[in-house]
């Protein structure tokens, strides 16, 4: 089977959380050009089924000396949000320790100059010197209420320190507010799709799509009025006329992205969004998924073949451990007609089947009383032995491993050990030649994780330990083998 690579699979990348209530209230500007010092206010009357009307107020204030916030902070605004996720989430006390550098990878910028990231810094603390005014707007999971409070989403505080004189090692820490702390810890979220929300060119679509689909509360239509819109994105226009034409792009775009099927216009303000069946079934599909085993078993199943909805039932129900357990055992039976249907009867019958001595035994649970049918599991023939470590290159490595679970002292919301014995079983350094650190790793599951969780951190503290211009390669499949 080939190796497939992972953008055949955008829909399983995992979602971000967002807090709910800064994907319905409007926070940025989306003009480029737009750096105004006053006040944005949003106003909406609700009306319960028991006919109490409650006025909403929700009011940003911003900096005068930053201005409000715009179209770079809305993407620093969920890069940081990226970040907080690839760490695990929200910890106890508040803090994500960062390095403006891991920003820049999540934001995709390849010009490294200081001008990015004097724009990327200045982004962080235009949000932290924003306030928000909530009147009955905020709603508190905790308190299961809609609240009177004014704050600060974070306040950033930045530190650099030199390591043996030599390089600059950034300690940048951002403390999120109370009340979006305990929002996140009671999963008032709203998952956002990433790649999708990157591969967007206007930050109108950005914020539009943010929108619509949260406003869409797991349908496929929003149907609503231009000027609540205008007011929720936000716009400055007056006449719905006006709010359609400056919408029509970013309709446009998202209707051509396949997130949006069409959108209609009713009467004179009126507007109905109709989101994709297609994009709405992956999206909900992958609202199940958030733990990072059961996202790495997920991945590996659909590697195989398996039906995306299909792979998230059998790791739901069997458990993640067990699917990954079959998915491996499967290169080693012979006579095998279809790898997909030898994995799911497997795993959905616990066969039990014979492995490599070097390999672990049958989960516990799995039935011992016949070898599946159409399997000569007695022929096993062992996987090639994993490539021998570079000594010196294997002391670099462990160095850099050793910075990514650091003390609790250095990063509180650090990578627990546990962790790294998931992500980097395996994985084997095998060179340190012409500034590039290579690391081999047992399959292509493990490499897409590694790349995308953890490599801009990997990187980040090679540089900090060797030189600038070093960067990391993760390797698998053949050159893993040596061949």
């Amino acid at each position: 089977m080939s190796d497939l690579q992972w953008p055949l699979f955008p829909e399983y990348t995992p979602l971000v959380n967002a807090e709910q209530n800064l994907e319905e209230f409007p926070l940025f500007e989306l003009k480029a050009r737009k750096r105004g010092t006053k006040a944005r206010v949003f106003e909406k009357t609700v009306v319960s089924e028991g006919g109490v009307s409650l006025k909403q107020v929700w009011r940003v204030m911003p900096s005068g000396e930053y201005g409000m916030p715009g179209p770079v902070d809305q993407d620093v605004y969920l890069a940081v949000l990226q970040l907080l996720q690839q760490r695990g989430g929200m910890p106890e006390n508040g803090e994500l320790h960062f390095s403006l550098y891991e920003l820049r990878k999540i934001l995709g910028r390849s010009d490294d100059s200081a001008g990015v990231y004097r724009e990327i810094r200045d982004a962080l603390i235009r949000i932290a010197t924003t306030s928000v005014q909530s009147r009955n707007a905020f709603y508190s999971a905790e308190e299961e209420r809609r609240i009177v409070e004014t704050f600060n989403i974070w306040s950033v505080h930045f530190a650099e320190h030199e390591v043996r004189g030599q390089t600059v090692r950034e300690r940048h820490v951002l403390r999120f507010h109370p009340v979006f702390i305990r929002n996140y810890m009671a999963q008032y979220l709203k998952g956002i799709d990433s790649d999708f929300y990157w591969s967007l060119r206007s930050p109108v679509s950005k914020r539009l799509y943010r929108l619509v689909d949260l406003q869409r509360a797991g349908g496929l239509t929003w149907s609503t009025d231009l000027l609540g819109v205008r007011d929720q994105v936000p716009l400055d226009y007056h006449y719905p006329s006006q709010i359609r034409r400056a919408l029509q792009k970013a309709h446009d775009e998202l209707v051509e992205r396949k997130f949006l099927s069409g959108v209609e216009y009713e009467d004179k303000s009126g507007v109905v969004y109709r989101v994709s069946r297609e994009f709405a079934r992956r999206q909900k599909a992958r609202e199940l998924s958030g733990d990072p085993k059961e996202i790495f078993a997920i991945e590996g199943l659909i590697r195989e073949g398996i039906d995306g909805g299909a792979a998230r039932e059998l790791v739901a129900t069997h458990g993640p451990e067990k699917c990954l357990f079959y998915a491996d055992a499967v290169n080693h039976q012979r006579g095998v007609g279809s790898r997909p249907g030898w994995i799911v009867a497997a795993i959905r019958e616990g066969w039990s089947v014979r492995r490599p001595a070097s390999l672990q035994e049958p989960l516990p649970g799995s039935s011992a009383e016949s070898d599946p049918p159409g399997s000569k599991s007695e022929g096993v023939t062992a996987p090639s032995p994993p490539p021998d470590p570079d000594p010196e290159t294997a002391e670099v490595w462990a160095s850099v491993l050793a910075d990514l679970s650091a003390d609790d002292e250095e990063s509180p919301e650090g990578i627990t050990p546990t962790s790294l014995t998931v992500w980097f079983e395996g994985a084997v350094p095998l060179a340190l030649e012409d500034k590039v650190l290579t690391v081999a790793v047992p399959n292509s599951v493990a490499q897409e994780y590694i790349e995308r969780r953890f490599s801009a951190r990997l990187e980040a503290f090679l540089k900090e330990r060797l030189y600038e211009e070093v960067t990391l390669q993760i390797i698998t499949g053949p050159q893993q083998q040596g061949s």
